[in-house]
């Protein structure tokens, strides 16, 4: 009797062991579709049944035979009639290697085939109640045939111990599957939030430059010949809206188009650019910008987005600052050109100095937190390091690392 139940824990542990690794694949497998799936359960179903005949002894022991239905029941229960039906022939040939009358099971087994297809729409209490019942009535039966009178009660406290140990891991089985549909539930709420939310920051990163344009337009006099020199910046506002769109459309395929270029003549363009926003905010802007051609391997539009971000997030950090103050120096380090940007702003906290390069990670009322990241990744893509270094209320410097383009001679 203590050998039987033993075997029956063994049965227990290599019927429930692929059952289990099914859930924890479900629940840490990414992009799996419901086909993959099925088809993965099916093959723990299996694997069940494989690890039931490889290692366990069921020879001239019926009862042990009753475990076997386990793996038949979860097939039925999940819709798998395919897997159902193969399991079933299974069983029935295990059955006909004791040397029983075959009939009896091909008919028992039909019986929970028939049970399975009146009660496919129904609950799944329904079709499990009735097959337990069923296999207990045919089990009673065989045990009547087959079975020493003398040991009928054990075997029938065995019997009563599978459908006690049916219904049990069929519950925990189903309290699993709702925890992970609960879990996969979270998963997607969390992304259509970000979805959403992504959505209204990139709306609000695509109005500035717009807003740009507007205010260039409604000043815009095409009597006055001065004016012509806003067409340029309009353009260059329009670009920025392209540059975003294409960046909002592949998050993480930025496409970076390099040639060859002066790094200083960027400079001295983003200083141009720059120039009217600084005055406007009474902003004293130093700036040391080298005369001599250094050229590096680079996209102009992209680092030129860079360097604006960097220098308009130094102006947000200068409002309501006295005596403002933005220093713009280069040195180059080797075969590098840094650029250092720095302020004596209200700083960056520790805690958000750490997440500042996160995506959608923003301290700023109406930021996208799009910014830092892009341009982090921008100048990964150009080989070279985007570094902030801060404290809160006594300014911040950012350093911007660029290997050096050599030309041959």
């Amino acid at each position: 009797m203590v050998n039987v139940f033993q075997q029956i824990l063994l049965s227990i542990i290599l019927l429930v062991f692929p059952l289990i690794f099914n859930l924890f694949y479900y629940t840490y497998s990414n992009n799996i579709n419901r086909e993959q799936s099925k088809a993965f359960f099916d093959f723990a179903l299996l694997s069940s049944i494989y690890l039931l005949l490889t290692f366990n002894n069921f020879s001239n022991n019926f009862t042990i035979t009753l475990l076997f239905n386990m793996p038949l029941i979860f097939a039925y229960l999940k819709k798998r009639t395919y897997v159902g039906v193969i399991i079933s022939i299974i069983i029935v040939y295990i059955c006909y290697n004791l040397d029983m009358n075959i009939f009896i099971f091909i008919f028992e087994y039909l019986i929970y085939f028939i049970i399975y297809i009146l009660t496919y729409k129904k609950r799944e209490s329904t079709f499990l109640n009735l097959f337990l019942l069923t296999k207990s009535i045919f089990s009673i039966v065989i045990y009547l045939i087959y079975i020493d009178k003398f040991i009928l009660t054990d075997s029938l406290l065995m019997l009563l111990t599978f459908i006690i140990i049916t219904y049990i891991i069929v519950y925990m089985y189903n309290k699993g599957e709702d925890i992970i549909k609960l879990h996969m539930s979270i998963k997607e709420l969390e992304t259509e939030k970000q979805f959403r939310d992504s959505l209204f920051k990139i709306t609000h990163e695509i109005k500035n430059p717009i807003a740009v344009c507007k205010s260039y337009l409604d000043m815009f006099d095409i009597n006055n010949k001065e004016h012509i020199k806003y067409i340029n910046i309009l353009k260059e506002e329009n670009e920025k809206i392209l540059l975003l769109l294409q960046d909002f459309s592949s998050m993480n395929k930025i496409k970076i188009q390099k040639e060859i270029l002066d790094i200083n003549m960027l400079l001295e363009d983003v200083v141009d650019q720059l120039s009217s926003l600084l005055k406007d905010k009474k902003i004293k802007f130093n700036y040391d910008i080298s005369l001599d051609e250094i050229f590096i391997e680079g996209d102009y539009n992209r680092l030129n987005q860079v360097l604006i971000n960097m220098i308009k997030n130094a102006v947000e950090a200068l409002e309501n600052i006295k005596n403002p103050q933005i220093n713009l120096e280069c040195k180059i380090d080797n075969t590098n050109f840094i650029i250092y940007i720095v302020d004596n702003g209200c700083g960056i906290k520790e805690n958000d100095l750490e997440k500042i390069k996160e995506p959608f990670y923003t301290t700023k009322k109406n930021g996208t937190g799009l910014g830092v990241s892009l341009s982090c990744e921008i100048i990964e893509s150009h080989n070279g390091t985007l570094e902030y270094f801060s404290k809160e209320h006594k300014g911040t410097k950012v350093v911007i690392t660029l290997p050096i383009y050599e030309l041959l001679d």
